[in-house]
């Protein structure tokens, strides 16, 4: 998460709660041997300090700031915490922790909103897994029972980050709760939701980010026209996203890197679709963001990529549509409207089949 944070604010924010200091005192334990310091970063407040350890043991003292978040880390353990200002006792080890000695702090919510994002995880799965299980139900009444499943969780998964929000829209809990939320909840509600952040929060480079996002997917969603880009791809040549979309043909267009792993799982399906859809009227253009141009070009030919490729588009489409997170494929009409967003899986062909018969 980045976000440049205002220490003053935290200090005025911290000035008007009790039995809180300026400084966040850090007393931790290393249940590991072997391990002679460890490394303490807030990214926001520019920390990334090396501490000793001395005999399992090891004290740091930070600046508070409850609207942002650190994390303490030594061979592959590692804890977030926020920096309160409260006294935090940190353990290392199997099973890590942060600990604060108030009941209150900002720092105890979030370990107690960790274990109930947990807590639904694991309920939500173990419930998948009874359904499949369940050798009475056909696949009809195993899909309609998960997806029954899946709405329910999603719904109160919602409603808990919302309430998460409005109990705390002065930390930094607010804005993870909303990240969560907004991962499920449609862009108008994410929108609602960024209101009952306080307006500090709402001046942080994380939410600022977030609220363009939901604006662009606002402006690029199921219904609306494309909107069109220009990059300079790896030749350097001048290259249209115009080129390809909106000239009559229905096209997929799937946003990927070489280094996604699911976006790499996709394209097998993709090439599936291509083969069986192309000579009915599809066209299918790969984009690729966030990459550097040969490892894309490499990975495409491993993948027998044999369709039209933006290369080295960056982070130039990703901003325009909102997108934050690959692969994120979409269905373009021929006219250039944007049909369906975000598919995966069997879901691509399921749809393009509504058009292309």
């Amino acid at each position: 998460m980045k976000r440049i944070l205002s220490i003053a604010a935290a200090g005025a924010f911290l000035a008007g709660c009790a039995q809180v200091s300026d400084v966040t005192k850090i007393s931790g334990t290393v249940n590991a041997e072997a391990i002679d310091e460890v490394n303490v970063v807030i990214p926001e407040m520019s920390i990334d300090t090396l501490v000793p350890v001395v005999d399992g043991k090891f004290y740091v003292e930070v600046p508070a700031n409850p609207m942002t978040i650190g994390g303490i880390a030594a061979a592959n353990y590692r804890v977030r915490f926020i920096p309160d200002g409260t006294a935090l006792d940190v353990v290392l080890g199997e099973v890590s922790k942060a600990v604060s000695g108030n009941s209150k702090s900002v720092q105890n919510r979030f370990t107690a909103y960790q274990e109930k994002v947990e807590s639904v995880m694991n309920d939500f799965n173990t419930e998948a897994q009874a359904i499949m299980a369940d050798e009475s139900l056909s696949e009809e009444e195993k899909d309609a029972r998960l997806e029954s499943n899946y709405d329910a969780v999603t719904t109160s998964f919602v409603d808990f980050n919302e309430q998460s929000i409005i109990d705390n829209n002065d930390n930094i809990i607010a804005v993870i709760a909303l990240e969560n939320a907004s991962m499920l909840a449609s862009d108008t509600k994410a929108d609602s939701l960024i209101s009952l952040l306080s307006p500090a929060l709402q001046e942080t480079e994380t939410v600022k980010s977030m609220k363009a996002a939901i604006q662009t997917r606002i402006e690029t969603a199921e219904g609306k026209i494309f909107k069109d880009f220009t990059i300079e791809d790896s030749d350097g040549k001048s290259v249209k996203f115009s080129d390809y979309v909106g000239k009559g043909k229905y096209v997929l267009v799937d946003f990927w890197a070489s280094w996604c792993g699911p976006c790499k799982a996709e394209i097998p399906n993709i090439k599936n679709i291509y083969n069986k859809y192309h000579k009915k009227g599809l066209d299918v253009l790969s984009v690729a963001v966030w990459d550097q141009p040969q490892a894309t070009k490499d990975t495409a030919k491993v993948y027998g990529v044999n369709w039209s490729q933006i290369i080295n588009a960056q982070q130039i489409p990703t901003e325009l549509y909102g997108i934050q997170g690959i692969p994120h494929i979409i269905l373009f009409g021929p006219d250039g409207t944007i049909l369906k967003r975000n598919l995966r899986g069997e879901e691509i062909e399921a749809e393009i089949a509504k058009y292309i018969k």
